[in-house]
């Protein structure tokens, strides 16, 4: 059943646990059961599409997770995105109710802009973790995703959250030694040159303190944005 599962051989897969549905509760050591591993396997094509019908036909949840931590969950569309990273069984799982939520940090990590803008454009909490301060702009900044990061930015992600330790979008790559330009791009959409960290300091002015004009310039840029932002 494992193997015409992830090869998506709906039909087998049907009558299969039609013969034995004793085999529809089956999970691995991970608690992933049938869906999740269909979701995970990569697959552009029909098959994938009837297969999780099939699966979901016998009763397997649209969004029961194969594991959890704290609130987050590995939902079927999870395993999609993040595995088997196929935006037609995406859409169509989203089409049929599932939750959005859970998925942009995969989305972001795997640098999957068409993956980003379709779990937004779905519901999808972009500020998500906000409030244990790892949202996933922070999450493609510490990860260089900038791609990814453009694409949030321009969805509306906050230019300005904070990660658990105070520090922006902007300290973060201050302490990464991002290039210039990616301090244009958080200009570009507003960010706050002026927001100080937890000791203080703004990334205005750390920038103004490097000796490549490039990033005295960007401090500039995000100096002229934080201004236009004031009431």
């Amino acid at each position: 059943m494992r193997e015409a599962v992830r090869a998506h051989r709906w039909r087998e897969v049907a009558e299969g646990l039609a013969r034995r549905p004793d085999l529809i509760g089956v999970v691995d050591e991970r608690g992933r059961n049938w869906l999740h591993l269909a979701c995970m396997t990569p697959g552009e094509d029909e098959a994938s599409l009837r297969t999780a019908d099939v699966l979901l036909a016998v009763g397997l949840g649209l969004n029961d997770p194969a594991f959890t931590e704290g609130a987050w969950r590995a939902t079927p569309l999870w395993h999609v995105i993040s595995r088997g990273r196929s935006v037609k069984l995406a859409q169509h799982l989203l089409a049929l109710g599932a939750d959005p939520d859970y998925c942009l940090f995969a989305a972001v990590w795997n640098d999957d802009h068409a993956a980003i803008r379709l779990l937004i454009a779905n519901g999808a909490d972009i500020e998500e973790g906000a409030d244990r301060g790892d949202t996933p702009l922070l999450g493609a900044v510490s990860w260089s995703r900038f791609g990814a990061a453009e694409t949030l930015l321009k969805a509306g992600a906050n230019p300005d959250a904070r990660n658990a330790k105070g520090e922006t979008a902007l300290h973060m790559m201050l302490r990464k030694g991002s290039a210039p330009e990616h301090f244009g791009l958080f200009a570009r959409h507003g960010a706050r040159g002026d927001m100080p960290d937890a000791g203080g300091r703004t990334a205005a002015d750390l920038l103004r303190r490097k000796r490549d004009p490039a990033y005295r310039a960007a401090a500039e840029r995000l100096s002229a944005a934080g201004r236009a932002r004031e009431p």
